[in-house]
């Protein structure tokens, strides 16, 4: 059966996210809405400065219908900010300050925003000269006013937030995600997990990414309290394990990496965690039998609300030899999926087909692009049920009745988590004056996808020694090449096509020759060590000296590689102690370094055990 359906939840005319908090600041005003470790603010006081926020912002022009810039980290201000801006009656236009400042500024630009709500060294940095709102407000009185009087409600199809996502025409594109979908994913979220007030949530993602909405509205329109992952630790998963159990966090989302890196871990009787949401990349592995809590693997487009599969995955049992990728799910209640052929007609059960997903979930299309809408998104009448968005993503329904993912229709991938277009990448390297013409491939395993960047020179005399430099100036970490390699003309097929196939084998033949000839192992621990790390970087073998972060190692490859450095030594190296030793000659020794101290610090009765336990 590949027509999927789940009942379409009703909601109440000018029901809100705002008007839902405001009732929870009603009973339980004292009760903890938002904490980091800078502050902690209880519902009153996140009220009273969503109040405040919103107050300005319509001094400053803003009304019902208006788009409104939140550029600020992930913090208490960015939950206060968000509050605020959809109690003015607008939305908000979803931005990370730590992303480069050539792309900030095209969404403010491509948005058309009416103010910007962001700190005054982010604004200054951006050169904004419109209404600046700043993101950190004091709490005040509300003039003696019943909470339900500052609450705004909104419509189904009245925008809630917009989040830019990348764009194969060489520049990201803004999503138009309306209340009618919020609402369905926090019902659904809060229903399917069992969310109440004494849960303990978190937020970790990216303020610019839709998980973070995700994070956010079902928590607080619960009462549940939400606590904001310290800076640095989504890149260390065993501090991050800690945190996450003295914060007694009980539901919380995760990168697909990270969230692969946790269940591969230890985890003490005392753990309050019960629910592990991951989503936004290909889930490689089950969860061991015995963990304290359950893995719940999701898929979702911001073209739909941020979810619109789910399915919790079994722990591995018995022969894991022949075990499957785990499958995605099945439609969350509201959502409406199908799976058709390329004439849009159902394929039969079992077969390859895009999936489509339609209802309440899906957008109202991208910010200014009427065509492109109209190539995804189809509006039949103005019943929202009947809004469907083409996904791109080609699926099957297994016997069982879940979605198994297949690959995608075009070149969209993800990095580490994140949706990548490599068309983007190809477009901004085609407006460097000294690039003729650029392609972006993608090639090595699924699980550790590169990026290399293939550029023909316009002239002969043109520098791009700074190529680099300017790529970072315009794209995200996760969009940057591995490598950008000069070619004098892009190799191609019979048919005159680009010959991607030749530019892959290209790719690893300058992996090869740049390396040069390898340094081989001295002793058990760097042969061991080495090992490793070739498995994590796909490749046949490396050299003692050849550094992890270049040869293409990352912060999530890197938790890995220090889990399993634990597994084999019992010792737990940082992430930081890992950059600061990032060749293998340089982790056998900081490893056996640890064993050292490690056996020093025990007593005789616990060096007794160990022998007995080896």
């Amino acid at each position: 059966m590949n027509h999927i359906q789940r009942h379409i939840p009703s909601h109440v005319p000018g029901d809100s996210v705002v008007r839902r908090i405001a009732r929870v600041v009603e009973s339980a005003p004292r009760s903890v809405a938002v904490s980091s470790a800078e502050e902690e603010l209880d519902y009153s006081e996140l009220h009273s400065r969503a109040v405040v926020l919103a107050r300005e912002l319509r001094s400053a022009g803003v009304v019902p219908g208006d788009l409104v810039a939140l550029c600020v980290p992930r913090s208490t201000d960015w939950a206060v900010g968000a509050v605020g801006i959809l109690s003015a009656g607008a939305a908000y236009v979803a931005l990370d300050p730590r992303a480069p400042d050539a792309r900030l500024r095209f969404a403010l630009q491509d948005s058309s925003v009416r103010a910007l709500v962001a700190f005054p060294d982010v604004a200054a940095r951006l050169d904004w000269v419109d209404p600046v709102v700043p993101a950190r407000t004091v709490g005040a009185s509300v003039d003696g006013e019943t909470v339900g009087a500052q609450t705004v409600g909104a419509e189904p199809d009245d925008a809630a937030y917009v989040v830019y996502t990348s764009g194969s025409t060489g520049e990201p594109k803004g999503v138009v995600a309306l209340h009618g979908g919020l609402l369905n994913l926090i019902d659904w979220h809060q229903r399917a997990f069992e969310l109440t007030s004494d849960d303990r949530c978190t937020l970790i993602a990216s303020p610019g990414f839709d998980a973070a909405v995700w994070e956010l509205w079902p928590a607080l329109t619960t009462g549940a309290s939400l606590h904001v992952v310290p800076v640095g630790l989504e890149n260390d998963p065993v501090r991050l394990r800690d945190w996450l159990v003295s914060e007694r966090v009980s539901v919380c989302f995760m990168p697909t990496p990270l969230a692969e890196s946790l269940i591969a871990m230890t985890w003490p009787d005392h753990t309050c965690l019960r629910i592990l949401l991951t989503g936004g990349d290909v889930l490689y592995h089950r969860p061991p039998p015995g963990l304290p809590f359950t893995l719940v693997n999701n898929y979702g487009l911001s073209e739909a609300s941020v979810v619109s599969v789910s399915g919790a995955v079994e722990p591995l049992a018995g022969d894991t030899s022949a075990v499957a990728l785990p499958a995605l799910g099945r439609a969350i209640d509201g959502v409406d999926l199908e799976v058709v052929g390329e004439d849009g007609s159902p394929v039969r059960a079992g077969e390859v087909g895009e999936l489509v997903v339609r209802g309440v979930s899906v957008a109202r299309g991208y910010l200014g692009q009427p065509e492109l809408t109209a190539q995804k998104f189809s509006h039949c009448g103005d019943d929202p049920a009947r809004r469907e968005y083409r996904t791109g993503d080609l699926v099957r329904v297994n016997r069982f009745g879940d979605i198994e993912f297949s690959s995608r229709l075009d070149d969209q991938v993800q990095i580490r988590g994140n949706r990548v277009e490599v068309g983007e990448i190809a477009g901004v390297l085609d407006r460097h004056p000294a690039v003729q013409a650029s392609v972006v491939i993608v090639h090595g395993e699924r699980a550790n996808p590169a990026l290399t960047a293939f550029v023909v020179r316009s002239d002969k005399s043109a520098d791009m020694s700074g190529l680099q430099t300017y790529l970072s100036a315009h794209l995200p970490d996760h969009m940057l090449p591995r490598s950008v390699i000069e070619l004098d003309a892009f190799p191609t097929t019979a048919h005159g096509k680009i010959d991607r196939a030749e530019l892959e084998r290209e790719a690893h033949s300058r992996i090869r020759v740049d390396r040069g000839s390898l340094v081989a192992p001295r002793n058990e621990v760097e042969a061991a060590l080495a090992e490793i790390v070739a498995t994590r970087l796909d490749l046949p073998a490396v050299g003692i000296d050849e550094n992890f972060f270049v040869l293409g190692g990352h912060s999530m490859l890197g938790a890995q590689l220090i889990i399993r450095i634990a597994e084999m030594y019992g010792v737990e190296m940082t992430l930081l102690e890992l950059f600061d030793n990032p060749t293998v000659r340089d982790m056998a020794a900081k490893v056996e370094q640890l064993v050292v101290e490690q056996i020093s610090g025990m007593s005789d009765q616990e060096l007794l055990d160990a022998g007995r336990s080896e």
